[in-house]
């Protein structure tokens, strides 16, 4: 990678960084590009080189978390995982995921912008039928979607109230959790 390339890199990551920083201040409709351009002492005509629109810098801080959780669904769907291996991987995804879910989950404007970019809620779909299983009652659906919330809204308010970490233990005790949300 050439010398101007790592430049570009690092002044994109400076970007996001400094765009999460404030989003989460000041949620997204509350921050400008001037903003953001005025967090990094550089001007918008930087910023707009590297990202023509806020809602593009956002779509990149989302975009992986959001492929990762999109490409759990797609494995859970294809590969039949067990209940335990599935809310295993989605604890661990909340926990590597932290930073953003943070982002996403405490700004109602995101919210809006998202559902034009991803399709979450078809992914959370394919988690809760790979859990309930094959032609679900209403009951196992309900144990499903207990299960599903235990797993990962539990270990990301444990990774918020831990400063950005979740020990062994508490995950094993999410996981034994969700678990039991699955007997009948």
């Amino acid at each position: 990678m050439a010398v101007g390339e790592r430049d570009g890199v690092r002044t994109r990551a400076r970007i996001l960084e400094a765009a999460q920083e404030l989003f989460v201040e000041r949620g997204y409709a509350g921050t400008s590009i001037a903003d953001i351009a005025g967090k990094l002492g550089t001007s918008k005509a930087t910023l707009y080189y590297h990202f023509n629109s806020k809602e593009l810098i956002l779509g990149a801080l989302i975009t992986e978390p959001l492929s990762l959780f999109a490409k759990l669904a797609e494995r859970c769907a294809k590969e039949r995982l067990s209940p335990e291996e599935l809310l295993r991987a989605l604890i661990d995804l909340t926990v590597e995921t932290h930073a953003v879910n943070a982002l996403l989950s405490s700004d109602p404007s995101i919210s809006r912008v998202l559902r034009g970019m991803y399709d979450v809620e078809g992914s959370t779909r394919t988690f809760i039928h790979a859990l309930a299983g094959p032609n679900a009652s209403d009951e196992a659906l309900a144990r499903a979607w207990a299960a599903f919330a235990v797993a990962k809204q539990g270990a990301f308010w444990a990774v918020e109230a831990g400063n950005g970490t979740l020990s062994p233990a508490q995950k094993q005790e999410f996981l034994a959790a969700a678990l039991r949300c699955l007997d009948q």
